[in-house]
């Protein structure tokens, strides 16, 4: 079987609807907006949270293991300014109930005043007081960070000095990276939507569809030259997706910048994307994109509109993409078993969702890496397949 050269129709075919894609202002303004948006958003409204949330009362629960005078003034102290440290209320906990709340992650803020902190602070001047947050809290990491300040401000008086350890309890999956798989799966699918529909149905529904299917070429290298302008806008809508990842991070990074130390590194730990990651998640969303446009020109190629192939296009998108959307950004996909885990595994956006968790967890490796992106290029090969058949009947139909 011989392969198809790029010759010099093949060439022209390719400008031409580069042309056309390019045309059209609005779809390129769309693939730009489209992820940059979804990121700005995102992390100003983290921000909004942060700001408002900071200024509210937390419950802190708080533990004196020490005897001596110094611990009883500073537990003194805080309670008598709980209104100031916004702290409601302030809950008298033994040491055995403060680690069962921390091992159960139930808790928000605990203060452990530990053994022989006068002691060590007369004989030695230098003591450590132990502070447990929830860092998944807004609330509880300005509460902690408030207290952190005043403890050192009540303490560290003439040449006693006083280290505040921070200890963080947060939930198992990074914020950041889950809220990266969730995007990237809602965008990427969604995206390409408007291109697949004027492409294929559009040009049908203008009239120009005979028009081209009487050109001397082959419908694989018609197709093909309509695959290379969509991959076109893919890098387009990869390359912004890149830059709106990193100013998610930087909205993140200033917006912290005004707490304790140990806080700022737990909340950029928690909150942000890993930048090392981003090459591969761009390459997983060029993966999700080329599946989405593999469907979406079956669909297109089926359909006797434009109007009709984006809403088909979206009742059969949007229904898989929410559904693997939530459950890789509340859980493993992988946590149902039977009829329903084979039905989930079978929708290719799945394998995006194993992918991304794999990687950004660093948990991945080669041979399951391997398997999810060989199902999605196969699905993805498949179903361009049958959008190159249903070309050509298009031909001897016309």
């Amino acid at each position: 079987m011989k392969r198809p050269k790029l010759d010099a129709k093949t060439l022209w075919m390719i400008r031409k609807e580069v042309r056309e894609v390019f045309r059209s202002r609005w779809l390129i303004l769309g693939f730009i907006i489209s992820p940059m948006f979804a990121w700005m958003f995102q992390g100003a409204f983290l921000s909004f949270i942060v700001g408002q949330t900071s200024e509210e009362p937390e419950r802190v629960y708080i533990t004196i293991e020490d005897n001596g005078t110094l611990g009883r003034q500073l537990y003194e102290e805080i309670y008598a300014n709980r209104s100031i440290l916004l702290i409601d209320p302030l809950v008298n906990i033994t040491l055995e109930e403060g680690q069962q709340l921390v091992a159960d992650k139930t808790i928000s803020v605990w203060i452990l005043i530990p053994e022989n902190f006068t002691q060590e602070l007369n004989t030695t001047a230098h003591s450590t007081l132990q502070i447990v947050v929830n860092t998944a809290s807004f609330r509880a990491t300005a509460a902690a960070s408030r207290i952190d300040a005043f403890t050192k401000l009540v303490i560290n008086i003439v040449v006693r000095e006083v280290q505040v350890d921070w200890y963080t309890i947060s939930p198992e999956a990074n914020y950041g990276h889950q809220l990266a798989i969730f995007l990237v799966m809602l965008t990427s699918v969604i995206a390409p939507a408007p291109y697949i529909s004027k492409s294929f149905a559009g040009e049908r529904e203008a009239k120009t569809l005979e028009a081209l299917l009487v050109v001397p070429m082959s419908r694989v290298k018609i197709l093909g030259s309509k695959l290379v302008a969509g991959l076109a806008l893919t890098a387009i809508y990869s390359v912004f997706t890149a830059v709106g990842i990193l100013t998610y991070n930087l909205s993140i990074i200033l917006r912290v910048g005004n707490l304790a130390p140990e806080l700022q590194q737990a909340n950029i730990n928690l909150y942000t994307v890993n930048a090392y990651t981003i090459p591969l998640i761009m390459f997983c969303q060029f993966l999700l994109l080329l599946c989405a446009i593999g469907i979406g020109v079956v669909i297109s190629c089926l359909a006797k509109d434009r109007a009709t192939a984006e809403s088909v296009n979206s009742m059969v998108m949007l229904v898989p993409t929410f559904v693997i959307g939530i459950l890789g950004f509340t859980g493993s996909i992988l946590q149902y078993g039977g009829v329903l885990q084979w039905i989930i595994l079978a929708i290719p956006f799945s394998h995006a969702v194993l992918f991304l968790n794999a990687v950004l967890a660093g948990t991945g490796t080669l041979m399951g890496l391997s398997i999810n992106i060989g199902y999605m290029i196969g699905f993805t090969v498949v179903f361009l397949f049958i959008g190159a058949k249903l070309f050509e009947r298009e031909a001897i139909i016309s």
